[in-house]
């Protein structure tokens, strides 16, 4: 029988190609006939182990040493992992360790392995196999709601045609009924016009008959008609309609027409949702009065109105003017509350950055005004990140999870809304409308500030509303913070700057103070401090918080109280990169 061109039904020896398989050598391993096993050990008989073939699954191969090839590892080494040959055990390397017999482990790790191998098959592969079977359900689901979606859309098409159709049907039905009594009024004006028309021409002919008679009667008896018949009927006007068609405003029939809500994509973390409980561990209190540790010098920054904190101790603050400066700030207490030029790491010239933030990674987001784009700074170089297009930013804020919220209008700034993007950046959720469909966000030129609590809620100031919107993750409407009693009576609510701390507070700043509101909408005090004219707010991991006023300074607050051994880190900490900046600045 020719091997080449029929099935092999039986294992031959790898050697000679033709026998009937024997002997497996577990060490190459090499299935051999009775034949060739001298030839397989003539080079060297300890390197080798033969089993007859059919025990080949239940004999054990123990592993060859690495180091002494010539022998099989018949221990383990506990503190190094790993098997080892007699010859290795009194070796330098393993000297003071423990050993264990191969077998003995082995056998640990074929337990461990088949208990592993149980709770796969039994427990995670159906598990998976149940999600797998979700997800297919879901992604069936998905199209068939979307197509839904569509023909909802399309219905609402079709009852607009429906309505269109009625009301030009009517007009053209007013424009008929119109045009019919014209018509009636200028035939019933020309009919008299006729008339008066035909007596004329029978007085002409009846004069001139007169004229050429010899009756002299005839002639006597004439009386004048003309006094009657010179007058003219009066004059008909008619003015015909006209129809003047009204502009078309293109939001607002978006809006009558209707709106899409409750776009989202969203992964949780191990498939539960973050326990905000685990907040209050760490819970802190407020000091009987806020310290200001020390007042910053922002340099030639004027009116510097955004502030983004890095991890590192590191301030990015930017102006109104176009200035964007890096700075190294010092977190320890100052018990003189003494004014403080910060070491400036960088300095970057843009013309007018709406709105910073920083990515965990240490990256500067930023958008530019009056421009569609939101950019990162990576190493002084400036790449464009995303295109918003007939969009206009507002602000942007980076969330736990590294994620981007961007509040941005439309050009006209009649609609507004926070969109939230992946790391790729992708679309990941817009949020516009309550569950009525009405506009969370008001339109208007004043600022909106943005920034996600502790607990995925997302906090926009809203200027224009005198408000503090909150939805939470999926964009729901939890609650709006619209000031204290009284500041809505003296109608002085108007947020500029937003942050969040910790304990998932919300803390805002107005024209004339800071507000702190817990993470249910709830007053909780003013910050007592002097501040003339607060704008942003930023807080930095410690909860140190930074206020920018209307000087060229940034006040550093402290107004929760910390235990000495937080204090002592950030200590230790700052005066390591304070260090560490000056060498590099050449400074001491």
């Amino acid at each position: 029988m020719d091997r080449r061109t029929t099935a092999q039904d039986v294992y031959r020896c790898e050697l000679c190609d033709e026998n009937m398989v024997d002997m497996l050598c577990v060490v190459c391993p090499r299935k051999l006939c009775k034949s060739c096993v001298g030839n397989h050990l003539d080079d060297d008989p300890n390197k080798h182990k033969l089993v007859k073939f059919q025990d080949r699954n239940t004999t054990l191969v123990l592993p060859t040493c690495p180091t002494h090839s010539s022998e099989q590892c018949k221990n383990y080494c506990q503190e190094c992992d790993n098997a080892v040959c007699p010859s290795c055990i009194p070796s330098d390397s393993h000297k003071k360790h423990t050993f264990l017999k191969i077998l003995e482990v082995f056998e640990k790790r074929k337990e461990k392995i088949n208990s592993d191998t149980k709770e796969l098959d039994e427990i995670v592969f159906p598990s998976y196999t149940t999600i797998v079977q979700k997800d297919e359900s879901d992604a069936a689901k998905l199209e068939e709601d979307y197509k839904s979606l569509k023909q909802s859309i399309e219905n609402q098409r079709t009852m607009w045609h429906d309505d269109i159709d009625k009301i030009v049907n009517m007009l053209q039905d007013e424009t008929d009924k119109m045009r019919e009594t014209q018509l009636k009024a200028l035939k019933k004006h020309l009919q008299k016009v006729k008339n008066l028309r035909t007596e004329i021409q029978e007085a002409i002919k009846s004069n001139k008959d007169i004229l050429h008679s010899p009756n002299v009667t005839e002639t006597l008896s004439y009386k004048s008609r003309n006094s009657a018949l010179k007058h003219l009927p009066a004059k008909l006007e008619l003015s015909t309609p006209k129809f003047i068609s009204q502009p078309i405003n293109k939001d607002l029939i978006a809006k009558m027409f209707g709106v899409i809500l409750g776009f989202s994509i969203s992964e949780h973390t191990e498939g539960y949702e973050k326990n905000t409980q685990t907040i209050r561990k760490n819970q802190k209190h407020f000091l009987d009065k806020p310290e200001i540790q020390s007042v910053l010098e922002t340099g030639e920054i004027k009116c510097p109105d955004k502030i983004a904190c890095q991890s590192d101790g590191k301030l990015w603050i930017a102006g109104n003017e176009g200035s964007l400066k890096l700075f190294q700030c010092d977190a320890l207490r100052s018990e003189s509350g003494a004014t403080r030029s910060c070491l400036t790491l960088k300095h970057v010239d843009l013309k007018g950055p709406t709105d910073i933030a920083v990515t965990t990674t240490g990256d500067l987001i930023y958008g530019i005004k009056l421009e569609n784009t939101v950019l990162k700074l990576t190493k002084h170089k400036a790449q464009e990140l995303i295109n918003l297009h007939d969009w206009k930013l507002l602000s942007l804020c980076i969330t736990t999870f590294g994620e981007l919220l961007v509040c941005m209008t439309d050009e006209r700034k009649y609609r507004c809304r926070v969109v939230r993007f992946n790391q790729d950046p992708e679309i990941m959720q817009i949020i516009q409308y309550d569950h009525q469909g009405e506009s969370l966000y008001t339109s208007g030129m004043l600022s909106k500030c943005i920034e996600e609590n502790k607990n995925g809620d997302i906090c926009l100031a809203d200027c224009d509303a005198g408000a503090v919107v909150v939805t939470d993750k999926s964009g729901k409407l939890r609650f709006r913070y619209v000031g204290t009693i009284s500041s809505q009576k003296n109608d002085q609510f108007c947020p500029v700057g937003i942050a969040t701390d910790s304990m998932a507070q919300i803390l805002v700043s107005d024209s004339f103070q800071v507000h702190i509101v817990d993470n249910n909408g709830q007053f909780l005090r003013f910050l007592d401090i002097v501040c003339s004219n607060p704008m942003r707010l930023a807080l930095d991991e410690g909860d140190n918080l930074f206020i920018a006023d209307t000087h060229s300074n940034v006040k550093m607050v402290v107004y929760m109280r910390r235990n000495i051994f937080e204090d002592i880190r950030r200590g230790i900490h700052f005066i390591g990169t304070f260090w560490n900046g000056t060498k590099r600045n050449g400074t001491s």
